[in-house]
């Protein structure tokens, strides 16, 4: 390990690692919101349990670890850089909110519909990308603390106790609930309290701390996979042999997976670590131009791509309740994803030419 950073630029690993994990998240948003599939219900066979996992600790924690890298690879990473970032962040996170679910809610209501959910709880949904803002603030805030990065560890495993304590506190019926909704759990739609995710984006640093430094990357993996992928094993073992449900690290009913612990953070890390190694593997072994150029393109686009498919999934189903509440049987539901993500290709594209035209007006 060189203490000098001798492997800057972009690590095509973490462009697999992104592109994996979004075809997954895509394919389980399909799975939630418009297949006939009670996600309540805990997942039993092999194709719930896959999914389920693959979508788990495969991508929204993995979005938030190589979040955690890009600062440390980022020439715009300091305090107030990050602010500023972390300010367009929330504000997609509620324009998001806003069309796809307060749009689609107001619609609902005026049309006679019955919702299970009010106004303000469509538009203050605390998603990804709230946390992610959040996630930018606090960060530079322990930077321009000169927190080292031991120090942002700690923290974060501070505020992850923290966030599990405050969560049993009852905000029912008073709109602070909303506001708290971006700390830690304050009711359903709160689904990425940033005390209880922001382990994972310091995780991130911390990694790219080290592959920043790596002078020899087939070495470096080779050192890790067995790390995560033993690590991960003896975790099942002990955990499931203790008499507990090794699906709660990972499964949707009961919102466990969103009420992020230490032993998730653990069992995560693992999993992260044993992933990430194979996904180099694919950067260095796969050469077939064709597949190289997708993945690179989804991981360029991830952000875009986030916000795309929500809209393409959440209007779809508006549509489907109209015709009776209609759903998708399992067997559609990877091909219906692999759809959705050629459409928000196809909308970012789409909206990319239509931009490069008005601007050759000009």
């Amino acid at each position: 390990m060189n203490k000098e950073i001798v492997n800057a630029g972009r690590q095509k690993e973490l462009d697999w690692a992104k592109a994996f994990a979004i075809i997954a998240m895509i394919c389980v948003h399909v799975y939630e919101q418009i297949s006939v599939v009670d996600t309540e219900v805990v997942p039993t066979g092999a194709f719930r349990l896959t999914l389920e996992f693959l979508a788990g600790p495969l991508a929204a924690p993995l979005f938030m670890f190589c979040m955690g890298i890009g600062i440390m690879y980022s020439k715009n990473s300091e305090p107030a850089q990050m602010v500023k970032r972390g300010f367009h962040l929330l504000k997609n996170g509620y324009l998001l909110s806003f069309f796809k679910g307060t749009v689609p809610t107001a619609i609902a209501i005026a049309l006679g519909y019955v919702v299970p959910w009010t106004l303000a709880d469509s538009f203050f949904l605390v998603s990804i990308l709230q946390f992610a803002g959040m996630a930018f603030f606090t960060i530079a805030l322990m930077k321009k603390m000169k927190f080292n990065l031991p120090a942002m560890m700690v923290t974060s495993l501070v505020l992850s106790v923290l966030g599990g304590q405050l969560s049993k506190l009852d905000f029912t019926g008073s709109w602070v609930q909303y506001l708290l909704g971006l700390f830690f759990e304050t009711n359903d739609v709160t689904t990425f309290p940033l005390f209880r995710w922001i382990f994972y984006p310091v995780f991130g640093m911390i990694f790219g701390y080290f592959l920043l430094r790596t002078e020899d990357k087939n070495k470096f993996y080779l050192r890790i996979f067995p790390v995560g992928f033993v690590g991960a094993l003896v975790f099942t073992f002990i955990y499931t042999a203790l008499g507990f449900d090794i699906r709660t690290m990972f499964m949707l009913a009961g919102r466990v997976y969103y009420s992020q612990s230490l032993l998730h953070h653990l069992f995560i890390a693992l999993v992260i670590l044993t992933a990430l190694p194979i996904y180099y593997f694919f950067s260095v072994k796969i050469t077939a131009e064709p597949v190289n150029k997708a993945v690179s393109y989804l991981g360029k686009n991830l952000d875009v791509i986030y916000l795309a498919q929500w809209m393409i999934i959440t209007y779809v189903q508006s549509i489907l309740n109209i015709f009776g509440y209609v759903r998708i049987g399992i067997a559609l539901i990877i091909p219906v994803g692999i759809l959705v993500l050629l459409g928000s290709i196809g909308i970012i594209e789409l909206i990319r030419l239509v931009k490069r035209k008005i601007g050759k007006k000009k």
